[in-house]
């Protein structure tokens, strides 16, 4: 129906709510991916920690350390 299309549906109620479900599921999935991705990435993060060997610990401990702190200062709005 030519009245639910562009520009038209911007008066439809129902146009507006079925395009915000369709926004909300892909806000949904994209966020839904970013926790798989997130997961997958710790998970790499812990797997690789295992291997580093007890002499060199402390110096992974310090190296990973300064990645978070860098991160922080950019969420900061600062710079390294």
């Amino acid at each position: 129906m030519m009245y639910n299309s562009y520009p038209y549906g911007l008066f439809n109620p129902d146009y507006l709510r079925a395009y915000q479900q369709q926004r909300e599921a892909q806000r949904q999935w994209e966020q839904n991916k970013n926790i798989v991705d997130l997961t997958k990435a710790l998970s790499d993060f812990l797997e690789a920690s295992r291997k580093v060997h007890p002499d060199f610990q402390k110096a992974a401990q310090d190296a990973c350390a300064y990645v978070i702190l860098e991160h922080m200062a950019k969420n900061n709005g600062g710079t390294r």
